[in-house]
């Protein structure tokens, strides 16, 4: 029955794919998420293959209700870009363009002065060792550790922290800036260099994580920008994106390769095994993991803020409290996971039920009565799609992105939502 649900499971996310593109000609952010969520599922049935043949992995047998509740939690989440797709919306009203130009220029000085750390990892060789030395992979991510463990909890190398807590508006604000009719060369030159900063620094410490959740970002903000971009521009972007991602394969490739070659399944096993894990342990403990961890990972910064003596500071204090549970943050379950094992599935589902009421609702879109087939939305409600979008891509089949000190990310583009809605009624009401 396991190969019945698994497969049950994928032919429900094509068909989704079926019906979504009956309802809008675009292929857009929600596109593209159903149908990474299609990739993912297929990966999961190679890998529940491969662990019932005792090739690698052990799973539990699969089971029909966890899917269900997977689903439904999923395409809720999808729910405020699902109808974003329905839509004609044809323009971004402007928001005060100092906020956004600001926020730019505080992105590309922290980009700015991270590139002598990126200068230091060149000229030691550390980096260029991954495309010829077999280890290289495997000790840098062993020394990336051993600084971790040194550094604890204290706050380093601020342009970094800055820059990382704003890798998810510089990419929305990238495109943003090529939707424009009167473009901003420098910034958007500026921001380019960001965003392939923050793409590289993970791999120059042997890590994959950041910089493949990075590139599943940029595609969502392409995708949800797409729309407000010109047939030229779409075109010029769609190469960039392909040399970018050929570009950091072999890095990749070479990370894979060093860390994994000598284990069991090999490179190619743990590849398999990265991107197909997560639906088969959400389905195993997803719904019951043995307790939760009462907000400790997704809540985490706002826990620390209320009650930092009882609140674990990374994921090791985390794992160390909750040593009992089944399933913890070691491996990879899904953000609706996430959820679930910090506050169980009942407040689960209640929490997304709220937060996507709050985003539907927020990002209605203004019809002009003069354009009955088109329409506009502010650039602050775009922020919100991109939000569901950036939590969607991200942890399709890895863990909620704004978990841990990640939630910096949120805070920010919050911060920005805030600002730019706030400048915008101040308009209105001029």
């Amino acid at each position: 029955m396991s190969y019945l649900w698994l497969i049950g499971y994928l032919l429900v996310w094509v068909l989704t794919l079926v019906v979504y593109r009956t309802r809008g000609r675009e292929r857009d952010a929600g596109w593209l998420i159903i149908v990474s969520y299609i990739c993912y599922a297929v990966f999961s049935i190679i890998l529940f293959k491969q662990s019932a043949n005792g090739e690698y992995y052990t799973f539990l047998p699969m089971r029909f209700g966890p899917f269900v509740y997977l689903y439904a939690m999923l395409m809720l989440a999808l729910w405020p870009l699902r109808r974003f797709h329905r839509t004609e919306v044809s323009e971004i009203n402007p928001p005060a363009m100092w906020i956004v130009n600001a926020t730019s220029i505080l992105i590309i000085l922290s980009a700015l002065l991270c590139i002598p750390l990126v200068i230091r990892h060149l000229q030691d060789g550390s980096f260029m060792n991954l495309l010829h030395d077999s280890s290289a992979g495997k000790e840098l991510y062993s020394e990336m550790l051993e600084e971790s463990a040194e550094a604890g909890s204290g706050i380093s190398n601020i342009p970094s922290i800055i820059l990382n807590a704003f890798t998810d508006i510089a990419l929305l604000l990238f495109f943003y800036y090529l939707s424009l009719k009167e473009r901003h060369p420098w910034l958007i030159a500026g921001l380019s260099i960001a965003i392939v900063i923050v793409l590289l620094t993970p791999i120059m410490s042997g890590l994959r994580s950041n910089t493949i959740t990075t590139l599943l970002t940029l595609f969502g903000a392409f995708f949800l920008m797409r729309r407000f971009l010109s047939e030229r521009i779409r075109r010029w972007v769609n190469v960039a994106i392909v040399c970018v991602v050929v570009g950091l394969s072999l890095p990749l490739a070479a990370i894979t390769l060093s860390r994994f070659d000598q284990r069991q399944g090999g490179a190619a096993g743990s590849v398999v095994y990265y991107i197909g894990q997560a639906n088969l342990n959400f389905n195993n403990y997803g719904l019951d993991a043995g307790g939760i961890r009462y907000g400790d990972r997704t809540m985490n910064l706002f826990k620390r803020v209320i009650d930092p003596y009882n609140t674990p500071k990374n994921y090791q204090e985390r794992r160390d409290k909750y040593p009992d549970l089944k399933m913890d943050d070691n491996i990879f379950y899904t953000f609706v996971g996430d959820f679930t094992l910090d506050f169980g599935p009942w407040k689960a589902v209640l929490i997304f039920i709220v937060f996507n009421c709050w985003v539907v609702l927020a990002t209605r879109p203004k019809t002009d009565p003069e354009q009955p087939t088109g329409g506009t939305i502010a650039f602050h409600q775009m922020l919100l799609l991109y939000m569901v979008t950036c939590i969607c891509m991200q942890g399709g089949f890895w863990l909620y992105g704004y978990a841990d000190t990640a939630g910096l990310r949120l805070i920010c583009l919050l911060l920005l939502y805030f600002s730019t809605k706030i400048f915008a009624q101040v308009k209105k009401n001029a």
